[in-house]
């Protein structure tokens, strides 16, 4: 497999410490900046329409991924 047979060098000099929180990413101002066209779109008056609604569901989803490489050379999720 040409996986395999790919060799990989990394230089090390002059490498900046890791952001491994928010707070490291604030303080470097190290940012994704979302391009424009994945902005949502608005539609409609969101306050008007929970005024006017006969029923209100409201869910908040909260989502997270821990990924970690193993010795097998894989990433679990």
């Amino acid at each position: 497999m040409a996986a395999n047979s790919a060799v990989v060098d990394y230089d090390t000099k002059n490498l900046e410490p890791p952001i491994l929180s928010v707070e490291d990413a604030v303080e470097r101002s190290s940012f994704f900046e979302v391009p424009p066209f994945l902005y949502p779109k608005h539609v409609g008056d969101i306050s008007k329409g929970m005024a006017e609604a006969d029923h209100k569901i409201l869910s908040a989803e909260v989502h997270c991924l821990l990924c970690f490489p193993s010795s097998s050379h894989s990433i679990p999720l």
